[in-house]
This record gives C-alpha cells, sequence and structure tokens, in this order.
C-alpha cells in the first residue's frame, strides 16, 4: 500500500474514533428580539430577527435573523453568523444552516474558524461537531503566527491543532515556499508532514520529496522518499533519507547518498555523508566513491576512498581521499593510501605507496600525479624511488627507475618518457623488421640493454615497446646476449615489484580490498638486479 495512503488512514484513525455515534439533543432558542410564523409559505418553523442567539449543548450560535425549525431539530442563520463552541473554537460566516441531529453545520460566505492557535479562511465550510473537524472543498487557507497554508480541499481539527490540506497545497513561510500535492500541519507545533510529492523553495535553493516532515519553526527537515536538495550553484544532494537544516545550512545524507556537481561533471556518492552548503564543503564514508565524468561520457574515473572530502570553493573544485584509495577509468587504474584532486590544474595526485597502472605498464614511487585535460590522461610524474615498467610478456618487462620518472601520453598511448636523476634502465632489444616481410608479432630478442646515466629519455612506439633511448654524455651501458633471458639479477632492476594482482579490473572492483602488504613481502623475496660496480 502507498505510505501516503498509510499516513492518512493512521491520522484519521487517530483522529475519528470508530463507534462515535451522535447523542441526539434539541437546539434551544436563547433569544430574539422578534419571532413570527408563517405557516402557509414556512410550515413548522419560527421566523426570528435581531439579535438571534441558540443553545447546543455546550455550544452557542448567533446570527441577525434566523428560521428555527424545532421539530426536526434544524437552523437557518443569516448575516454576522457567529458559532462559539466553548472558550476556544470560534465559527464565524455570513449563513449558517444546522443540523442539532447530527451536530453538521455548514457555513457559507466570508467563513472563518478561530481557535488558540490559528484561523481558518474559506467560502464553504462543513463543521462536524461531534468528531471536531472543520473541512472545505472549495479552496481554503489556514493562518498562524507563522505559516500560512492554502489548498482546495482540507481539513481542520482545531482541538488537536491538525489540518489535512490536498491539492495545490502552498505552505508560505517568511523562509521559504513548500507546494504539494497533499500535507499534514500541526498548527501549534509547525511542523508539517508531508505524504505527497511536494517541493520547498528558498533563495538559495530548492528541495524535493515525496515522503517526510517539516519543522517549520526549527527550519529543518526529514526527507524520505524521492527525495532531494538541489541549489543554484549546480550542487544537488540526494539520498534515501535527508536530514536538512536550511538555517544553518547543512545536510546529513543516509543509504545511497550521491552529491552531484554538475558544473564540474562530478560525483560522489556514499552510504553517509555530511554535506555543509554554506561553505560547499562535504565528506562521505561507507564505500565513498567519486566518478569524474568524462566529456564524451565514454571513458568516467572512479574513485573510492575509507574517507572523502568535496570542496568547492571560488568555483574551483577539489577532491581530498584517505585510506584504501583505488581508482578506475578505461585507461588508468591506481592505488594509493590518500589521493588529491584539484579542479584548478587538473592534477590527481596519489600518495602512500602509490601504484599506477596503463595499459601494460606499471609505476610505483614515493608519490604520482597524473595530469589531465578534457578528461584524458596527458602526463604522469613519478616522484621519490620512482620506478616503471613496460611488459612485454609474463617474465619479460622493459624497466626505467630514477629520482623521477615523467611519462607523456597521448590519446590514451604511452609516446615518451624521461628520467631525471640517477636513470636506471633495462629493455630487451629486438631484431629489426625486415621491411620487404610482412609485419611479425614474434620477433627475435637480440640482447638485453642495461645502461646508467643521469637523464634519460625514451620513446615508445605504437606497440609500447621502446623505439630510441636518449641518455646523457657520461653514461655507461652494457648489452647482454640473449640467453641472459633468464638470469634475474641481470633482467630486473633493484625496486622491481610487480603488482599485478592490486591492479583494479573494473569500476565494481575498486571496492574489494587490496592488502598491499602480503604482496610487498612477497615481492621482496625475488632476488634483484644489483649494479655492479664499474
Amino acid at each position: 500500500m502507498d505510505k501516503r495512503v498509510i499516513i492518512l488512514l493512521l491520522t484519521f484513525a487517530v483522529i475519528i474514533p470508530l463507534g462515535v455515534v451522535a447523542e441526539k439533543t434539541l437546539i434551544y432558542l436563547e433569544h430574539s428580539n422578534t419571532l413570527t410564523f408563517d405557516q402557509d409559505r414556512i410550515p413548522d418553523c419560527q421566523i426570528l430577527n435581531g439579535d438571534v442567539q441558540f443553545r447546543h449543548d455546550e455550544a452557542m450560535m448567533y446570527c441577525d435573523s434566523a428560521y428555527f425549525f424545532s421539530k426536526s431539530n434544524v437552523l437557518h442563520a443569516y448575516s454576522n453568523v457567529r458559532m462559539v463552541q466553548g472558550d476556544s473554537i470560534f465559527v464565524y460566516g455570513d449563513r449558517l444552516f444546522y443540523d442539532g441531529n447530527t451536530k453538521l453545520a455548514r457555513l457559507r460566505n466570508n467563513v472563518r474558524l478561530e481557535n488558540r492557535s490559528a484561523t481558518l479562511f474559506t467560502d464553504s465550510l462543513n463543521y462536524d461537531r461531534m468528531h471536531n473537524v472543520g473541512y472545505y472543498f472549495d479552496h481554503g487557507t489556514i493562518v498562524d503566527s507563522l505559516n500560512t497554508l492554502k489548498s482546495v480541499n482540507g481539513k481542520y481539527y482545531p482541538k488537536i491543532d491538525k489540518a489535512i490540506f490536498q491539492h495545490n497545497v502552498v505552505l508560505t513561510n517568511p523562509d521559504f515556499v513548500l507546494k504539494s500535492d497533499t500535507l499534514i500541519y500541526n498548527t501549534k507545533t509547525k511542523i508539517a508532514n508531508i505524504v505527497g510529492p511536494s517541493r520547498i523553495d528558498y533563495e538559495d535553493a530548492w528541495a524535493y520529496s515525496e515522503y517526510g516532515w517539516y519543522d517549520t519553526q526549527k527550519d529543518d527537515a526529514q526527507l524520505l522518499d524521492n527525495s532531494f536538495i538541489k541549489d543554484y550553484d549546480s550542487h544537488t544532494i540526494i539520498a534515501d533519507t535527508l536530514f536538512y537544516d536550511h538555517d544553518k545550512g547543512y545536510a546529513e545524507g543516509k543509504t545511497n547518498v550521491v552529491l552531484l556537481d554538475s558544473a564540474s561533471n562530478l560525483l560522489v556518492k556514499g552510504g553517509y555523508s555530511y554535506y555543509d552548503q554554506k561553505n560547499q564543503h562535504a565528506y562521505v564514508i561507507k564505500r565513498a566513491t567519486c566518478v569524474s565524468f568524462a566529456p564524451d561520457d565514454k571513458d568516467s574515473t572512479f574513485i573510492t576512498a575509507d574517507t572523502l572530502f568535496y570542496d568547492d570553493k571560488d568555483s574551483i573544485t577539489t577532491l581530498n581521499g584517505y585510506y584504501n584509495v583505488q581508482a578506475w577509468s578505461r585507461d588508468f587504474q591506481g592505488i594509493a593510501d590518500s589521493v588529491f584532486y584539484s579542479e584548478k590544474d587538473s592534477i590527481t595526485r596519489l600518495f602512500g605507496t602509490p601504484v599506477a597502472w596503463q595499459g601494460r605498464n606499471q609505476a610505483t614511487g614515493d608519490s604520482i600525479l597524473i595530469y589531465s585535460n578534457n578528461g584524458e590522461v596527458e602526463k604522469v610524474d613519478i616522484i621519490g624511488a620512482a620506478f616503471m615498467f613496460m611488459r612485454n610478456d609474463s617474465t619479460e618487462f622493459n624497466q626505467l627507475s630514477g629520482k623521477k620518472v615523467t611519462c607523456y601520453v597521448d590519446s590514451g598511448r604511452l609516446k615518451k618518457v624521461f628520467v631525471d636523476g640517477n636513470a636506471l634502465s633495462i629493455y630487451f632489444v629486438e631484431e629489426d623488421e625486415d621491411p620487404d616481410e610482412p609485419p611479425s608479432d614474434t620477433l627475435e630478442y637480440v640482447g638485453i640493454n642495461v645502461t646508467e646515466s643521469s637523464e634519460l629519455t625514451m620513446y615508445i612506439n605504437k606497440d609500447n615497446k621502446p623505439e630510441r633511448i636518449i641518455l646523457t654524455p657520461a653514461s655507461s651501458g652494457i648489452m647482454y646476449t640473449p640467453d641472459k633471458r633468464t638470469n634475474s639479477e641481470i633482467t630486473f632492476l633493484k625496486g622491481f615489484l610487480n603488482c599485478a594482482p592490486l591492479r583494479p579490473k573494473d569500476k565494481y572492483d575498486i571496492y574489494n580490498f587490496k592488502d598491499k602488504r602480503a604482496l610487498k613481502e612477497a615481492a621482496d623475496s625475488k632476488p634483484k638486479h644489483k649494479r655492479k660496480k664499474r
């Protein structure tokens, strides 16, 4: 059953006792300046004029003139109609049709119902004294000390300060306007229960919900079904449960939380989020994920971490992620302990034993900086204990290491690598292709080149293999024969670590924990190349 139907049924169950039967009591005429009869025209009718007063149980009714049918226990009152019930309910109108048997009062034209907490205005009101409810069916307005509420249909229970509004509901508050299909409102607590499609408009934002509540005194809300909050600076927060305090300027989201920055093509999601709307700052936990959408929507980047911090200051978006960081896109993948991204320079920075992959290439170092332009990676800096390899097959790797390694990428392909400081390299040299023969995928190796230099530049061909290498003049190298391919002391540089088991396979695998310690321990047991003294 629809939640809106359930809440309405529960409301009626609380405020309308079942099995109540009207006890028939007589209407008494208390006063009238004149009393006449016209049996031919209006049989069994007392025609009353001037300061007319009736009493029915604890209710008093006043008017300028009336028709009173004492046998049927019915009266029709006209002009300056006023009905008083106890010391808290006052009803006014131009006309009153009252049935003492059912205790139903029908008031028409310029109707006003007042109690201690609110006033109802309408032109057609039926007031059921037995259930203490007034209902209108052709537009009405309720005004209290804080809000004004309008709707086509409505029911008002003045004794329990509750009103139900339906169709074209508008709640006007000094700070916002709430428009809804159905709303339940307490005129004493000033809490509005949302039970239908509703929109809340502020000067700087608007919200949508189909189920929840809004405390209009505290200016905070709990929004549930299909709810979101959107400001006018391109930010939207969505969640299964949203707690929103517009006055303090923050929102809390629980379960399936999404924070969307449409201006930056960025989305941050998770299981819980705290969003500071005034300062445009948020943190997200529980499978926290950032999705950066490429302009062509073909190569979005997914980043996850234990905690993600999002900021948008001066229209510049930044993202910080801490612990168990993993990233995946079609062309690049990475893992690290922390990540920092700034829209100002479009650089993604990985810290804490970071590893980055591109195609058959892997990079490790103290930190890795990935430079992007229009969603495409253009350059990668590996800083401190920098190491990079390009895999030929399962056992052979072209390798580079140094203080800093810079990789240049074009259209998703590695084109050039520059090593600055203590540049070491190992690469497998293949035989030249015969221009008179068709291209071959099984070229033989002619040697293993091991070099050492202060700087090194390596150009990479379309097959992801070294095409040309430029060394500084003060450099040295050894060409080993192909039979040394199985000698790990020659074919692996110190610091080589194949982290393939840690590589995220797809955007779903980034949520699987990667144990870097176990892999490092296994990799440290492998023999490493030791540079011979020359």
